[in-house]
């Protein structure tokens, strides 16, 4: 199954927000190529070019920590999105996704260390424009200005923990909460650790790879400075190993509480 939002809807609109490069396809690779093949219209925001990440070990290692690896992880993404099928790919920011009147911006990679109790944190040395720093009713604004253009029936992005902590995860989670109350629009976030073999909890379905599975390791493989494809894994830059499930697994967000949303303003 895919939304229920999108029955009866051909060439609806669905909107991603991820963080960095590499996120979209990790999560959302085989959702965004079962989308493209269907025919809805598949928007990617992505908050950051990913320039503080590490690198894979190997030929590209030397770009770690230069000014050319945003450049290079911008144009690795534009790949993995030619693989995927989808056509409108956007960098928070920029001109296709800022809010009317304003100037477009940069949001820096945060970075990120390891904090005391085992989750992700930003970095000490966080730049004064990262996306983590940045007022949350900017990005908002940014990505209500992608919203009233394409008018999605659905929101993805991450969960409240942003997966693993990672601050511009939780960054992107907080304006898609933001934006989704503020406009009605339907979120759905993703279920990192799931066991396949496990019931599914309430308001959470899975949509399988199937035929697009390929499609996804395609993706994949395009991200060369973060990670590398082995068989059915992948190989993160610091070396942990994940095997590719054959599920994507989503849940319908219900906000712990009701409460107005009025912070946005459309310019």
């Amino acid at each position: 199954m895919l939304f229920f939002e999108l029955d009866g809807q051909p060439g609806a609109a669905v909107l991603l927000l991820h963080a960095h490069p590499d996120d979209e396809t990790l999560a959302t690779g085989g959702l965004m190529a079962t989308l493209a093949r269907r025919g809805y219209r598949v928007v990617l925001v992505t908050g950051t070019r990913g320039e503080r990440g590490e690198v894979v070990p190997g030929p590209l290692k030397h770009l770690e920590g230069t000014d050319d690896l945003a450049a290079v992880r911008v144009e690795e993404l534009r790949r993995a999105m030619l693989a995927l099928g989808v056509t409108d790919h956007r960098l928070l920011g920029e001109a296709s996704a800022r809010a009317a009147g304003l100037a477009p911006r940069t949001y820096s990679d945060s970075g990120m260390q390891w904090g005391p109790h085992g989750s992700a944190i930003a970095a000490d040395d966080a730049p004064a424009d990262a996306l983590s720093r940045a007022p949350l009713e900017e990005i908002a604004a940014d990505v209500l200005a992608v919203v009233l253009e394409v008018a999605p029936l659905v929101i993805v992005s991450y969960d409240e923990r942003g997966g693993y902590g990672h601050p511009d995860h939780v960054r992107m989670h907080d304006v898609a909460v933001e934006v989704a109350g503020f406009t009605g629009i339907p979120l759905y976030t993703i279920v990192a650790e799931w066991d396949g073999g496990a019931p599914l909890e309430r308001d959470a379905f899975a949509i399988p790879l199937g035929p697009y599975r390929a499609l996804k390791f395609a993706a994949l493989r395009e991200h060369a400075t973060q990670l590398t494809v082995k068989g059915p894994d992948v190989v993160l830059s610091g070396g942990q190993r994940h095997t590719i499930a054959d599920d994507e697994v989503f849940r319908l967000y219900e906000p712990p509480v009701l409460r107005p949303v009025a912070r946005i303003t459309a310019r």
